[in-house]
């Protein structure tokens, strides 16, 4: 049982490695403006192959980069689909996902808008879709 436990905790250990060396070498951060507020956004775009679960290892790789406190919203590849998720950092209530609900490429938007799912694939596009979740 404690070595089932132990190879448990190290094999957690190196697929989290590796998932923030993927992160690392495939995302970028966007600093957004909306009304005359910045914040910053964690993209990750859609490279092949694509991890399970695109979205984990984000909040550790931003913590790791010393931009807990900028970050607001993560961007990152839809693993139900070709589009991308969209949500609040740290539950970051600044952001609304409400706000583009009726958006013709959001097929998805939590109604505590904490998170949305888009169609949009564009990054230009996606930076617009978060700048109008922006409530400040």
């Amino acid at each position: 049982m404690m070595r089932m436990i132990g190879q448990d905790l190290l094999d957690y250990v190196k697929n989290l490695k590796q998932r923030l060396s993927y992160i690392e070498k495939n995302s970028e951060f966007w600093t957004l403006e909306q009304n005359g507020h910045s914040f910053g956004v964690l993209y990750v775009p859609r490279r092949q192959p694509l991890p399970n679960d695109p979205s984990s290892g984000l909040e550790f790789f931003i913590n790791s980069q010393g931009k807990e406190n900028d970050t607001a919203a993560l961007v990152y590849p839809d693993r139900r689909g070709n589009g991308y998720g969209l949500s609040r950092f740290h539950d970051d209530k600044r952001l609304d996902f409400t706000r583009i609900e009726a958006e013709p490429d959001v097929h998805f938007a939590h109604v505590r808008g904490f998170v949305a799912k888009t169609k949009a694939i564009d990054a230009n596009r996606l930076k617009e879709l978060v700048r109008k979740a922006w409530i400040v």
